[in-house]
């Protein structure tokens, strides 16, 4: 682990990675009742439910167990790493649980229902994976300030001084960000509205 700047005001949450990284149990419990709460509620907005939110939790602070002798204290502040790391748990999860085949099969009159619910269904399957993709493509133009800070607004149950904390940005620029950056999208996807 490379030492941490000196005037990094998260300098115990920096000890305590240190710690872990040596396989300080007690550290380890220090970080986790200093973050648990915070990153269940991340959890539980991105998976949508508390029983998911809690196996992400325990998933992340497995690999923050893991990983912490190989935080850099250069590259991200402590809390910031951790919600990347949850971010990216919860991002795998909804990945294995929203996996569509590549090509949907189509359905002969004969297996559709009365109602023609399941064609409805197809049909819905691909306009919500043309939509997707249009965010995603309207989100990729976006400068990169904006569009982590717009992610942690839409996507964490952070408030802006947490998501100031964890970009390490005073506040005003954070929500400057995401006020332009909304704006950006808006106008990104009226550009690429069909």
């Amino acid at each position: 682990m490379k030492a941490p700047p000196d005037n990094d005001a998260s300098s115990e949450e920096i000890r305590l990675l240190a710690r872990i990284g040596a396989g300080d149990r007690e550290a380890f419990g220090a970080l986790y009742a200093h973050y648990g709460a915070p990153l269940f509620s991340l959890a539980v907005r991105m998976v949508g439910n508390t029983s998911d939110a809690e196996e992400m939790l325990q998933d992340t602070f497995v690999k923050i167990w893991r990983n912490a002798a190989a935080y850099d204290a250069n590259l991200s502040r402590p809390f910031t790493w951790a919600v990347t790391i949850m971010r990216r748990t919860c991002i795998d999860q909804l990945r294995r649980r929203r996996r569509v085949p590549a090509v949907t099969p189509f359905l002969a009159d004969d297996d559709a229902t009365p109602d023609g619910s399941a064609t409805a269904r197809v049909r819905e399957a691909a306009e919500a994976r043309e939509d997707f993709a249009r965010v995603r493509d309207a989100l990729a133009e976006i400068a990169p300030e904006r569009r982590r800070a717009i992610e942690y607004a839409l996507y964490s149950d952070l408030t802006h001084d947490e998501i100031a904390h964890a970009l390490g940005q005073p506040l005003g620029t954070v929500k400057s960000w995401i006020r332009r950056g909304l704006l950006d999208l808006r106008a990104n996807l009226t550009d690429s509205a069909p």
